[in-house]
């Protein structure tokens, strides 16, 4: 590994009809080539039928347990038992309502009926990640990994993910609990990344400058660049305040520049990490 590996990542994918056709053009341009998929939302199927079109991807599950927008939202797949839902009936908007109001066995179903949906659908996850961050806290984790564990399924943890709980405005795991995380996630041979990093690029400002900065910023080690690239579509009707920086990503990371901006250092997608082994081990 060189001193800094790069693992771009594009979130949302089938959230809208922007994110899968900006996954087309972020995996043709070779630039982002493992993304996850959000299971229960409208455009899922688009995603389903891109990836029957081009098998072999790397697509994991991007674990779904908030609905954040809204004029535009999504419902869980196994009901709405258990507090996963709001008065309205959709998934709460928030990760900390998630945690005030849902029960760990009813999120563990949840989980479950989005890995195993998409199983049916041929998507053979790579890997589980998790929306905003929720499938991540105290109390929600052990329970990702119990359906991970299931299925074969890896799952990323991260040494620093202050950006990831900064940016959906919630605390992650006391140090203790996260020393525990990390070791239990080395155990079962989880690829383990130094950073999460994420942002969106403020209203205005070129999307090149504003990841220029972040990457050479970044220390030795092996990050997780999370990105939410979406092509030109009707965004702008529920989430308008998205719509500069997930089009600004579409466009620099599917053409040239957004590869120019890991010069000097090495990019990895999914299929590039250490294979684990039934035992938890890891090998080449």
């Amino acid at each position: 590994m060189t001193a800094r590996t790069f693992l771009p990542h594009l979130d949302d994918v089938g959230a809208t009809a922007g994110s899968v056709t900006a996954w087309k053009a972020l995996r043709a341009a070779g630039t982002v080539t493992s993304a996850s998929a959000m299971v229960p939302c409208p455009y899922y199927p688009m995603a389903v039928e891109d990836h029957r079109e081009n098998p072999g991807q790397d697509m994991g599950v991007h674990v779904t347990l908030t609905s954040e927008w809204n004029r535009y939202r999504w419902r869980p797949l196994s009901g709405k038992a258990g507090g996963l839902v709001d008065d309205e009936g959709f998934f709460h908007r928030r990760p900390q309502e998630v945690l005030k109001s849902a029960d760990p066995n009813a999120v563990e179903d949840e989980i479950a009926a989005q890995v195993e949906r998409a199983i049916a659908d041929g998507l053979n996850p790579t890997h589980l990640d998790a929306h905003m961050g929720t499938a991540y806290l105290p109390g929600f984790m052990e329970r990702l990994w119990a359906v991970a564990s299931r299925h074969g399924i890896p799952v990323p943890f991260f040494r620093n993910a202050g950006q990831l709980f900064d940016a959906v405005r919630v605390l992650p795991a006391d140090d203790g609990l996260h020393r525990e995380y990390l070791a239990e996630a080395s155990r079962r041979g989880d690829p383990i990344f130094d950073d999460f990093m994420i942002g969106f690029t403020p209203e205005g400002e070129p999307a090149g400058a504003f990841f220029a900065c972040r990457i050479a910023a970044a220390g030795p080690g092996r990050h997780w660049l999370a990105l939410h690239a979406n092509a030109p579509d009707d965004t702008a009707t529920f989430a308008p305040h998205m719509v500069w920086p997930r089009t600004q990503e579409h466009a620099l990371f599917s053409g040239v520049a957004g590869a120019e901006l890991f010069a000097g250092s090495s990019v990895i997608n999914w299929h590039d990490l250490p294979k684990r082994q039934e035992d938890g081990a890891c090998v080449s």
